[in-house]
């Protein structure tokens, strides 16, 4: 054939190829779908050598594809499909949870300097660990099938994993939080989550819809200031109260709110609160022990590094969603209005912090069967 050749493909047939197009690629056919890709630029009047050199292929196979299409027709491309079960997979079960837990580990340990995966990277990986070629684009399927996800990585502490760490969170879920359960029930004593929070003037960001190749933009004054809350929830009705803080977070601020939470809540009161430094101070220790003696406070302290163990945080976390996400505060009140007005919303709104909690309680059933939420 000479080089400038051409083709015509009927408007129906083309139609038909584009369709083909997409179930190759929802099969991951790469050979069926660089064979129906150089028809269709081809049809379009692409010469033959500029697809041969789209796809990376010779010109000769090009020809021979398109001397294939032209006598067999659809019918041969219908041949190239992978019947039944589907081609034999190019990487075996055993290779593929070889691979999941590779990419799992992290690419220093598998001898990369990079502390990020990428798909070439990982295309790499996978051709010298098991001599199979992806191209990274069609690689990026297989991962998503073998339960990996391309996501943003978060901090931990290294403390988490420890022996230490796993035996304070198991005497907390076993033995602390049972009794805090059965000396409420006991006693009659409500029981707050207490935690503290900051939302920031300058704005906060997260994912939401948008223009494919048109990132959403926000304003931000970029002001350095942020609304500081503490707050508390009642693990049986769901009350939640805020208190801001126009100082740091400290004993003195901490030692007001406990004072408002015993003045809003008659009876004996049990707090549940992480290890922040104020909140052990001798100030407040000297506070609680007086309260305790009396009979109004009692608390209880979280496992270090488990914010997961206070569900307040998700309330914190909502807020900040339906509050501070991808909005322009332009004033400093601004910003403490939205937060207030979520605030206001839980306060007449129950539910919406018995929703952050709704787990915990269920689990609470096991340790006090006949525990009542009023």
């Amino acid at each position: 054939m000479d080089e400038q050749a051409r083709i015509s493909v009927a408007k129906a047939a083309m139609g038909r190829l584009e369709r083909l197009l997409g179930e190759a690629k929802r099969l991951n056919n790469l050979r069926l779908h660089q064979i129906v890709q150089s028809l269709i630029w081809i049809g379009r009047g692409t010469p033959v050598p500029e697809v041969a050199e789209r796809l990376n292929i010779t010109a000769r196979t090009a020809y021979n594809w398109l001397w294939e299409f032209a006598v067999r027709g659809f019918s041969w491309l219908g041949s190239l499909h992978y019947h039944g079960r589907g081609r034999k997979a190019r990487l075996s079960t055993a290779q593929k949870d070889a691979l999941r837990q590779m990419v799992d580990d992290g690419p220093e340990k598998c001898g990369y300097t990079s502390g990020v995966w990428n798909s070439a990277m990982i295309a790499d990986l996978v051709f010298s660990r098991f001599g199979v070629k992806y191209v990274p684009r069609y690689l990026c399927a297989l991962l998503h099938k073998i339960g990996l996800s391309y996501q943003k990585a978060r901090f931990i502490s290294d403390k988490v994993g420890t022996a230490e760490f796993e035996e304070s969170r198991r005497k907390w879920a076993e033995v602390t939080w049972p009794s805090v359960l059965r000396k409420a029930k006991a006693s009659g004593a409500s029981i707050l989550f207490i935690d503290e929070a900051s939302f920031a003037m300058w704005g906060s960001l997260a994912r939401t819809w948008g223009l494919v190749g048109k990132q959403p933009t926000v304003k931000t004054k970029g002001v350095r200031r942020g609304l500081k809350m503490f707050g508390a929830i009642d693990f049986r009705t769901g009350r939640f109260v805020y208190e801001e803080t126009p100082e740091k977070f400290n004993s003195q601020s901490y030692l007001g709110f406990l004072s408002k939470i015993l003045s809003a809540i008659a009876g004996p009161v049990i707090i549940v609160e992480d290890g922040a430094p104020y909140h052990q101070s001798k100030i407040i220790r000297t506070f609680k022990g007086e309260m305790e003696a009396a009979g109004r406070l009692f608390a209880f302290r979280l496992p270090s590094f488990s914010p997961d163990l206070n569900p307040i945080e998700k309330l914190w976390k909502n807020t900040k969603r339906d509050a501070t996400h991808l909005k322009y505060f332009k004033l400093f009140e601004d910003l403490r209005s939205a937060v207030t007005k979520a605030f206001e919303d839980y306060m007449w709104d129950a539910t919406k912090v018995i929703r952050v909690m709704a787990k915990l309680r269920d689990e609470a059933q096991r340790f006090i069967p006949n525990i009542v939420f009023r």
